[in-house]
């Protein structure tokens, strides 16, 4: 069966994320996060010949210099998502490869439409059928388990995610590549939550800061306690 739904992605979202710029806003430990971008070294010179978990997430740059876009910022999360779910990462590795040829994308965990039953991985197909991935064939479940779409908003033409919502769709925080340069914000406003912190941090009042910026106290509040997690 051939890929529906998205062509080949010749451009990149706005943002740049550093690895512990990514387990903060995921809530992943740093090394893991590390492993799954970087890959394991399998002993070749300058270690070249490297194993990567999850398959080459796209990245730019070594080390602590090392950053990558939105998308794999996406990847990141569903790859955290499929694992708490029970999915080894051997299969979720396989998945990747077959998401990849079939909907001609560099990005294919962060696709709308990706399940989950807790042992296979699934992808929604525009005629609503589900393809299982590893099959080569289209099946039906009864029960499956959505990780991913109560956190992402997805762009209706690439089919891609377009923004994350780091503590869930009832916060006012967001990511969106398109403001701020990526970096987290006040949902309506390219208010970075850094920014708002920072005023906080210094002495400003939250009510001040509120007034200052047009913003709810709680919103002020909500930023202030939403940095200090990332900092902790």
């Amino acid at each position: 069966m051939t890929g529906t739904g998205t062509s080949t992605i010749t451009f990149l979202p706005c943002g740049a994320y550093t690895l512990p710029d990514a387990a903060g806003l995921l809530g992943l430990r740093l090394e893991r996060m590390r492993k799954w971008v970087s890959g394991v070294s399998l002993g070749a010179v300058h270690g070249k010949n490297r194993r990567f978990p999850a398959g080459d997430l796209g990245s730019r740059g070594q080390g602590k210099d090392r950053t990558f876009g939105f998308w794999t910022l996406i990847e990141l999360f569903s790859i955290s998502q499929l694992r708490a779910h029970g999915l080894s990462m051997r299969r979720l590795r396989a998945d990747r490869e077959e998401l990849t040829e079939r909907f001609q994308t560099d990005h294919p965990f962060a696709l709308e439409g990706l399940l989950t039953d807790g042992r296979r991985l699934l992808k929604e197909l525009d005629d609503a059928s589900l393809l299982e991935l590893g099959t080569g064939g289209q099946t039906d479940f009864e029960s499956v388990i959505r990780p991913f779409c109560a956190r992402l908003d997805f762009d209706s033409q690439t089919r891609l995610a377009s923004r994350f919502y780091p503590n869930g769709r009832k916060s006012s925080i967001i990511v969106d590549p398109h403001h701020a340069f990526g970096r987290p914000i006040i949902s309506g406003t390219s208010i970075t939550t850094e920014a708002l912190a920072c005023l906080v941090r210094g002495g400003e009042t939250i009510d001040d800061v509120a007034s200052d910026f047009r913003l709810e106290p709680t919103q002020v509040e909500e930023a202030w306690d939403f940095e200090r997690q990332l900092a902790a």
